[in-house]
């Protein structure tokens, strides 16, 4: 479920989640999952990073979501707005008793709790467990823990709210130590971060981090770290009138032109055209 200015990064680690199983179920006759985004109005929804996203109208009877799988109720700077919103929030209430597993994605949980679902078990799950964890854990009992396994190893994500540990290799301590090492990287994209100081933060050898962090996370870590950077410029740039420079400088980057670059690499404007379009441009 969505609404204008969630987080399309966090939605997309959600959605990737079921893209990945279905290709490792490719052998079925049809999808195993299909992912239906969904919002109060059903038109286009549009995200913090200004990209919109076409919905469909939340059904009129929670009731017709019987047939979904799960339900995950998205994040982003658009969540307290939405936990006003009285229509969805009935909507919500009756969807979350109707859904098999209800997940929340960041502030989602906020939603859900203003929702104040009468699946009690969902509502408790989603204010404890990440979406992800969720997702995860919905393909460990479709396709089992093997099939898991392989998903979560694939995954890029670009934000962690802990560990993940569903319990597909949770005696593997340096599966645990890359996990705690990108939420690290996540909470710390504000300062100026090395290789060399990553890697002695996990406790290994440089060469050994890359390796693994390659491996577990899908992506190098300065990758990881750039578009944690993005999307808290973003953020920054979207609800501050702090310059440029000093945004740079909360970001982890020396300059101005640092974030520019960074900025046209990955969304395909400078951080000026990025805010005005975000001023300007209708919710």
């Amino acid at each position: 479920m969505l609404f204008d200015r969630f987080s399309l990064l966090q939605a997309a680690e959600v959605a990737d989640v079921f893209e990945k199983a279905n290709r490792l179920d490719a052998g079925a006759s049809a999808p195993r999952y299909t992912t239906t985004y969904l919002s109060a109005s059903g038109e286009h929804v549009t995200c913090s990073l200004r990209i919109a996203v076409l919905t469909q109208k939340l059904p009129e009877h929670a009731a017709r979501h019987r047939g979904f799988r799960a339900l995950f109720v998205a994040g982003g700077d658009g969540a307290r707005e939405a936990a006003g919103d009285s229509r969805l929030l009935t909507w919500l209430r009756e969807a979350s008793a109707a859904a098999g597993t209800v997940g929340a994605i960041g502030e989602g949980n906020a939603i859900l709790r203003a929702a104040r679902a009468q699946h009690a078990d969902a509502v408790r799950d989603a204010s404890i467990v990440p979406a992800i964890e969720v997702a995860l854990d919905t393909v460990r009992r479709d396709l089992g823990a093997d099939a898991a396994h392989v998903v979560a190893t694939q995954l890029s994500w670009t934000s962690l709210p802990k560990p993940v540990s569903i319990a597909l290799d949770s005696h593997e301590p340096i599966r645990r130590k890359i996990r705690d090492s990108a939420q690290w990287i996540a909470r710390n994209c504000d300062k100026r971060i090395s290789i060399t100081t990553a890697a002695q933060h996990a406790g290994m050898s440089e060469r050994s981090y890359l390796r693994h962090f390659r491996a577990e996370m899908g992506i190098k870590p300065s990758e990881h770290l750039r578009r944690t950077r993005v999307e808290l410029a973003s953020s920054l740039l979207a609800q501050s009138d702090l310059p440029v420079d000093k945004i740079a400088r909360r970001c982890g980057l020396t300059s101005g032109e640092c974030l520019a670059r960074l900025f046209r690499q990955v969304v395909h404007l400078s951080p000026t055209e990025y805010r005005s379009r975000a001023r300007h441009d209708p919710s």
